[in-house]
């Protein structure tokens, strides 16, 4: 990821089967039409499993190519994001520049300079989707959710694409993304775009290979 809430009684429905589209009309003061896409890198962990996004509240790992893609993908768009999450971005990068950044948290007392506090998903949702006066210049057709791992579960369901970077590389690991390979072989996602294993440019880094890979939720 680029270093550059849910409401109390919320239903988490079963992942790829149901939730939000981008055609939902929430009111006049929404946009009509909007889409909400999930976006992460993921490596293995030292246990051999696959997903693994971080360890101690941060990523392990560097990779400048995904950084780039990251930003490329979600500027200029709202992006929600979990309090660690918010809290794991260097403090020379919070908030993420040219960007709505909406920070989730059940804490009512939590303040996130540059940021919007929600405290819950569904509010969150709100604050992404509603449009700013004067303008602020950010489309709010997409809404990014960048992480962390409890968050990419509560609106998966909701997401129309998945972004991942997959990362050829063993690391410590204690916070895992959901296993969309596992929906795709239950037929409710699809892989729309797998690009091929590249290595990095940077000759140190300790990944093999990197490639990216976009899931799209079957209808």
């Amino acid at each position: 990821m680029e270093h550059d809430s849910s409401r109390s009684g919320y239903h988490e429905p079963e992942p790829g089967l149901s939730g939000l589209h981008e055609t939902e009309d929430w009111g006049d003061d929404y946009p009509k039409a909007f889409s909400v896409h999930l976006i992460w890198a993921q490596a293995v962990g030292k246990s051999g499993r696959e997903g693994a996004i971080g360890f101690n509240g941060e990523l392990p790992w560097h990779l400048s190519e995904d950084l780039k893609r990251f930003k490329e993908l979600t500027v200029s768009h709202p992006v929600i994001m979990g309090r660690k999450t918010w809290e794991s971005l260097d403090v020379k990068y919070r908030p993420l520049p040219n960007r709505d950044n909406i920070v989730v948290t059940r804490s009512n007392a939590y303040v996130a300079p540059g940021a919007t506090v929600a405290n819950n998903l569904e509010a969150a949702l709100d604050f992404a989707r509603q449009e700013a006066i004067p303008d602020d210049g950010m489309d709010r057709s997409e809404i990014w959710v960048i992480g962390g791992a409890e968050l990419f579960q509560q609106t998966l369901a909701m997401a129309k694409k998945v972004y991942v970077t997959q990362i050829r590389a063993q690391v410590d690991a204690d916070t895992y993304a959901p296993d969309m390979d596992s929906f795709v072989q239950a037929g409710l996602w699809r892989v729309s775009e797998e690009g091929p294993w590249l290595k990095p440019a940077d000759e140190n880094s300790r990944i093999a290979a990197y490639r990216f890979v976009t899931y799209e939720r079957q209808v």
